[in-house]
């Protein structure tokens, strides 16, 4: 399992440090942990940067940890109190709030603290015809594993265009074993919960034929199916950057499908920890910019809320009507 290598932690204290914000770290203060995603992701980079702020302005410490890449075993961890936060995508905290039976034998007590960035599925591809999804019957697919909400969804979107195991390879691995399969051949197209920031695509090699694909709502020729579709995902919604977004080259398709991306809780988190936490990132906006650089003043106040799909915490709450996010 992955452990973050010692470059992240020494690039945020130095950063910190040149920016003059660094505080006195005293080892009596408070241990947090956050879970992520693996490394070279977003979602994981969003657990560093969130790491970073934590330790250096705050009474309070955090790590960051990656070896529980699935969803479900971040909200687990939650529930569990072996983790205090997570990063998680709006599919997994929907179907975790409502206790969908696929997952949960009940509904799990999250809570949301803020949303930080649009979360799109992202595939890749050799196949230099692809015109429709129906034209990847026949060919090889790598989607997430097996009873992650990202894989099941992304699998339940190809069988209303038609495909399914009957008629096409689907491989469920997880994405760094996706996109090895990717890059030496194994597969035609990959398929992951990937975000608007997402690289992979700049370190496979130029001779190999890559085209990007992400789902859209006219990906769907009839429009009953994309009912059906969003009346079992309904977190999901149509996003551009164009108005939100300073970095003209991060923009989004405004056809693009894209669900949140949000930090999470447990219900039981104490309401002083939780104001601190979301004052603390909302008050670092140029730190952030670093690691992220669409984000800004205006996609912090457009993405806290945006379609994140579980309450939020009473700490949280209580600073977004201090700045005027809330009433």
């Amino acid at each position: 399992m992955f452990r973050k290598p010692l470059f992240s932690i020494l690039l945020c204290l130095l950063l910190f440090s040149c920016g003059g914000k660094q505080a006195n770290v005293a080892i009596s203060k408070p241990m947090l942990t956050i879970r992520s995603s693996y490394m070279n992701t977003p979602f994981f980079l969003a657990g560093t940067v969130l790491e970073g702020i934590i330790n250096y302005n705050t009474k309070l410490l955090s790590v960051n940890e990656s070896e529980n890449t699935n969803g479900n075993e971040k909200i687990k961890s939650l529930m569990e109190g072996t983790a205090d936060l997570a990063v998680l995508s709006g599919p997994e905290g929907y179907m975790a709030f409502n206790g969908h039976p696929n997952y949960w034998s009940a509904p799990q007590n999250i809570r949301a603290l803020f949303g930080i960035f649009p979360s799109i599925y992202t595939g890749f591809t050799h196949i230099e015809d692809l015109n429709s999804i129906s034209d990847l019957i026949g060919h090889r697919i790598a989607l997430n594993t097996e009873s992650s909400v990202s894989g099941d969804l992304l699998l339940y979107f190809l069988k209303l265009n038609g495909i399914n195991t009957d008629n096409t390879k689907i491989l469920r691995v997880e994405q760094s074993e996706g996109e090895r399969l990717f890059s030496e051949g194994f597969v035609d197209f990959i398929w992951y919960n990937m975000s608007y920031k997402y690289t992979f695509a700049k370190n496979v090699p130029p001779d190999i034929p890559i085209r990007q694909y992400n789902v859209t709502p006219f990906t769907f020729k009839e429009k009953d199916k994309l009912r059906e579709f969003l009346s079992v995902y309904p977190v999901f919604y149509t996003e551009s950057m164009v108005d939100v977004s300073e970095d003209k080259e991060a923009e989004l398709d405004e056809k693009t499908f894209a669900s949140s991306t949000f930090i999470a809780c447990s219900e039981n988190m104490d309401e002083e920890t939780a104001y601190t936490i979301t004052k603390a990132w909302f008050e670092n906006i140029d730190y952030i910019k670093i690691f992220f650089p669409s984000y800004n003043e205006r996609t912090a106040q457009v993405y806290f809320q945006r379609r994140v799909p579980v309450p939020f915490h009473p700490g949280a709450i209580r600073y977004f009507k201090e700045i005027g996010f809330m009433n």
